[in-house]
């Protein structure tokens, strides 16, 4: 590289270099990683960690460890590429090897038909804590709520709802955690399903296992949509692009990697706190449940009825407020990501950057609300049961994410920013183990197990 002329050395220290304290940080650069957060603390804390810890005792955490270990990888990759490359991984899928677009085709169908199948879940889940709370019944409440949803989504700014879902969320968090301060299991629980394993060939395990692995903390496919959070924020690579600059340019690649570093920081926190509200969850189940899980006609009663020994009766209401909180906006966030993400894929997978994409948002809003109140109107109250079916169909069906965000860090990354030794070691690994997952999904799914 030659020797930097005046104008490139203003350039470059013009340029928003992250915050180096915590302080600057929280203030400027946190809040992608707990929009995604608050994707996976909805179906996966509130349905399935009580499921497998009131199944399986804390041997569930474990269970939990292993799932968050081999699938963090898929989205370091796609944070990896949105401050290194300026964009989101989506948009270079097209690279990829085989039938043209063929990738973005394929996330487009999983944010439309998955999606819904997802949305009619957590739906399902909310709905039984509003029949917990109001005259509706079961089925009354979801189109209500799902149908609210929907509204809001179209057509209005939910910014101050949103705040209010994510404070009772945090307040259920906080709970959640005390609860297990003032109430941890007995010592009996603990010596007896601690590190005892139950039939690991068994249907039971398999089944709820590739659930597990399917829908916490959420599916790969969220790598698009806080590739969209992060991106929209203009830093890193992003910031370079908007300014005609090139993010190859080696005067530019200190700049580009304290980025990189911020934003993995920025998902490590919310990583972090998915995992220890989930372990939470399960030590409560575990203390309070096992080994009588929650079913379909009891879900919200008995997740209510969790914080009881500790703080007593007033918890109940508490609880489930909390979890319907937490279950709605995940609901929220599900139906304006989906269309969103549909409304931005979908043109480039036809070649076709001239079509409206805020009318494909519109219509694949107006879509996933009416199939998903079908399935539940020809379903009934299955809020367990279906929760676990499409979450072990998730395992099977969002594994391909983590290869393709491989592919395109590998392709379109500078060389400086590759991923090490030890990091490409992580990712077989991982990869590897994701893969088993699917293979426990198909066949849980297919009753070979």
């Amino acid at each position: 590289m030659g020797t930097n002329t005046g104008s490139e050395t203003d350039i470059e220290a013009d340029l928003s270099y992250p915050a180096s304290s915590w302080r600057g940080f929280f203030t400027n650069h946190f809040g992608p990683s707990m929009l995604w957060a608050l994707i996976s603390i909805g179906g996966s804390h509130i349905v399935l960690a009580p499921t497998l810890g009131g199944t399986f005792g804390l041997f569930a955490i474990w269970m939990f460890a292993l799932i968050y270990l081999a699938k963090y990888g898929g989205w370091e990759l796609g944070i990896r590429y949105n401050y290194g490359v300026g964009g989101n991984p989506v948009e270079a899928y097209d690279q990829l090897p085989g039938p043209k677009n063929w990738m973005q085709w394929f996330t487009v169908g999983v944010f439309t038909i998955i999606y819904t199948g997802i949305t009619a879940a957590v739906g399902m889940s909310t709905a039984a804590f509003v029949e917990a709370l109001t005259p509706l019944s079961f089925q009354q409440a979801f189109v209500v709520f799902v149908g609210l949803a929907g509204v809001l989504v179209l057509f209005t700014r939910y910014s101050l709802l949103e705040k209010i879902l994510i404070g009772f969320t945090v307040a259920l968090g906080v709970l959640i955690v005390l609860g297990v301060l003032v109430g941890p299991p007995s010592g009996e629980v603990v010596a007896a399903t601690t590190f005892t394993a139950p039939d690991l060939t068994g249907p039971l395990f398999i089944g709820l296992f590739a659930a597990a692995a399917g829908f916490a903390p959420t599916g790969f496919s969220t790598s698009v949509l806080i590739g969209s959070w992060s991106t929209a924020k203009g830093e890193g690579a992003s910031e370079l692009r908007a300014r005609n600059l090139d993010p190859n340019d080696d005067q530019y690649h200190d700049y580009i990697r304290a980025w990189i570093r911020t934003g993995r920081r920025d998902f490590n926190i919310g990583y972090a706190f998915s995992f220890a509200l989930i372990v939470a969850m399960v030590i409560l189940a575990s203390n309070v449940l096992y080994p009588t899980p929650p079913e379909d006609a009891n879900l919200a009663v008995t997740i209510g009825s969790i914080l009881s020994d500790s703080f007593g009766e007033w918890s109940y209401y508490a609880m489930v407020l909390g979890a319907f909180a937490a279950l709605y906006s995940t609901v929220i966030t599900l139906l304006d990501g989906a269309a969103r993400a549909t409304g931005d894929v979908l043109p480039m997978a036809l070649d076709r950057p001239e079509l409206d994409s805020e009318r494909i948002r519109k219509l694949v809003v107006v879509g996933i609300v009416a199939v998903s109140c079908g399935v539940v109107v020809t379903l009934g109250t299955v809020p367990v049961t279906f929760l676990i079916w499409i979450s072990a169909i998730l395992a099977v069906t969002e594994i391909l994410f983590y290869p393709a965000n491989w592919y395109v860090v590998r392709e379109n990354l500078p060389e400086q920013f590759q991923p090490s030794r030890a990091w490409v070691a992580y990712y077989t690994v991982s990869l590897v183990v994701v893969l088993a997952f699917g293979i426990m999904g198909a066949a849980s799914e297919f009753g070979y197990v």
